[in-house]
């Protein structure tokens, strides 16, 4: 099962709209079956056409966020914030359960 499986209903083994698949092609998210189908579908819609390319353009920028470098001072300044959080005590049935998953 692949993400796309979950995007569109299957009616005996065809899938009841292809238009559904693009997110998880455009992500290369599908088995090599819903490939090859959409595939084919592809070739003949004038939506999806537009709509893979534009999917995959969006992808690209959203992964160029992701991958920016963080400012040099993240990490000192959240452990200097983290340090002042007051953490609450841990409940005694919580401990026992913890100890005896460890004793296993």
């Amino acid at each position: 099962m692949s993400i796309g499986t979950g995007l569109r209903a299957e009616t005996s083994g065809a899938f009841e709209d292809e238009h559904a698949l693009v997110g998880a092609y455009a992500l290369n998210a599908v088995d090599e079956r819903e490939r090859v189908e959409f595939e084919a579908h592809l070739a003949g819609c004038p939506f999806c056409t537009v709509d893979v390319p534009a999917f995959r353009e969006v992808l690209a920028r959203f992964a160029a966020t992701a991958a920016r470098t963080p400012p040099a001072d993240l990490v000192p300044r959240i452990m200097a914030e983290a340090r002042g959080v007051r953490q609450e005590r841990a409940r005694g049935s919580v401990i026992r359960r913890f100890m005896r998953f460890r004793r296993r």
